[in-house]
């Protein structure tokens, strides 16, 4: 292994239990049947929000000193303490469910306190590494340091032996090893905390690489929170799209390493344009236009305009797809909304509020482009409206995409359009976000629009 000399200063006791399988593991405590169910109603509340909405939520609980574990996108105790802990401090009903105006609350805090130290990501040019650098701390003299080494020899188990050793002026607090996978040791030496990890990679040259972050004791309640956030940036073989970036100035770099060998990837599948509410077999209602969309492709097949609303861009779309489907059930619009719709390869539930009037009703909630289409219910499930087109790219915060009013095809439309449906029934329980989402899922299909 090659690296410019350095010293090997950790202790990061928080940091270790974050990171690794071995890390994650927690000692269940029992629980009464109500806690239970609470947690199960949180649970999948959290689990119907897109995958990357879900670790943006958990990296800026990181980032504010409430979570210190893994941003992987699942839901556990950890999780849903940080979540209670976040609607604690801003005087938010504590109910272990993030809002829409609660999650874009924690993104924005989160994305100032990543200017504040220059968090940004960085690409080192020796080991080919990714991992995200606080600038403006390790910029200061005597203060954090983040350095990055590689080994040609691929014996991890070697590496990690001499790493986690202990020495008359160095003691290791934590360390832990999954064979030819990745190992973590953190411990501290004189006045200062440390925290480095390597990964394995039999495909890759070098084939291992890692990292080591360095802090002064004395600011371990600032920056603890700080490595954690760097520790779930790591990326040891990243993909080679991006170009990389110039390696921190304050970062001691290792000597250089034969570049990575690793193919270029296929380019990246394009995501829908629409999402579509199955109300037949092979029949579904969008908001989406042919002129804008020629050639719809619904599960890898074509299909076919069957009508058409120019004044608000519904469509009924058909095809060979979903053997079941059925009329809506229709209710009236109301201030707590839900809208499903298709992030990616899967479907998402996202809390919306009424807004607009009755002439232009709109709602506003977090969602990308292509939930427009997508289906608007109220907290019974029953369908109040359409998302209408989206022109515009929804702005971002850490890729997840802001709350913000989007137009919505009122019921009354939608039902003339349809001419099939009824009034729900009076009276029908409240439903969480995530019984809504499991109930629907399967009525929803992603329209793309191939050229």
């Amino acid at each position: 292994m090659e690296r410019k000399a350095a010293r090997f200063v950790f202790v990061l006791p928080i940091l270790a239990l974050a990171i690794g399988s071995a890390a994650r593991a927690q000692t269940p405590s029992p629980a009464p049947a109500a806690a239970d169910a609470a947690m199960a109603g949180q649970k999948a509340a959290f689990l119907v929000l897109p995958e990357a909405t879900r670790k943006a939520a958990q990296d800026a609980l990181v980032w504010l000193g409430f979570y210190n574990g893994v941003a992987d996108g699942d839901f556990g105790k950890r999780t849903r303490d940080a979540i209670l802990a976040f609607q604690a401090s801003a005087k938010a009903p504590a109910d272990g469910v993030l809002s829409a105006a609660e999650l874009q609350a924690l993104l924005a805090a989160a994305e100032r306190a990543r200017d504040a130290v220059g968090f940004r990501i960085v690409n080192d040019p020796m080991t080919g590494v990714r991992i995200g650098a606080p600038m403006k701390l390790i910029a200061v003299r005597g203060g954090a340091k983040l350095e990055f080494a590689s080994s040609a020899d691929p014996d991890l188990s070697a590496l990690y032996a001499r790493l986690s050793a202990a020495t008359p002026t160095r003691n290791v607090s934590y360390k832990a090893i999954k064979p030819d996978d990745f190992f973590v040791v953190s411990g501290q030496e004189g006045t200062a905390k440390f925290y480095t990890r390597f990964e394995k990679s039999e495909k890759a040259n070098p084939p291992i690489r890692g990292f080591t972050f360095t802090h002064p004791i004395a600011q371990a309640a600032e920056v603890d929170r700080i490595a954690i956030a760097i520790a779930n940036s790591f990326e040891a073989f990243p993909s080679p799209a991006a170009a990389p970036t110039k390696t921190p100035a304050a970062s001691a770099a290792p000597a250089p390493e034969a570049p990575a060998s690793s193919p270029v990837p296929p380019a990246t599948k394009p995501g829908p344009t629409a999402t579509a509410l199955v109300v037949a077999p092979g029949v579904a209602l969008t908001a989406l236009t042919a002129n804008d969309c020629l050639n719809p492709v619904v599960g890898g097949k074509p299909v076919r305009f069957e009508r058409t609303d120019p004044a608000t861009s519904m469509a009924i779309i058909a095809g060979d797809f979903a053997s079941k489907g059925e009329a809506p059930r229709f209710g009236l619009l109301a201030p707590d909304l839900i809208v499903l719709s298709f992030a990616g390869p899967r479907v998402a539930a996202s809390a919306a509020s009424l807004a607009g009037d009755a002439a232009r009703p709109a709602v506003v909630a977090a969602v990308e482009t292509s939930a427009g289409g997508g289906p608007v219910f109220d907290r019974r499930g029953a369908l109040v409206g359409l998302i209408a087109p989206i022109a515009g790219e929804p702005k971002h915060i850490a890729g997840v995409a802001l709350a913000a009013p989007h137009a919505i095809i009122a019921p009354d439309a939608v039902h003339a359009f349809l001419g099939a449906g009824e009034s729900a029934a009076a009276g029908a329980p409240p439903l969480s976000a995530g019984d809504i989402a499991a109930r629907e899922k399967d009525a929803l299909v992603a329209v793309f629009c191939q050229k």
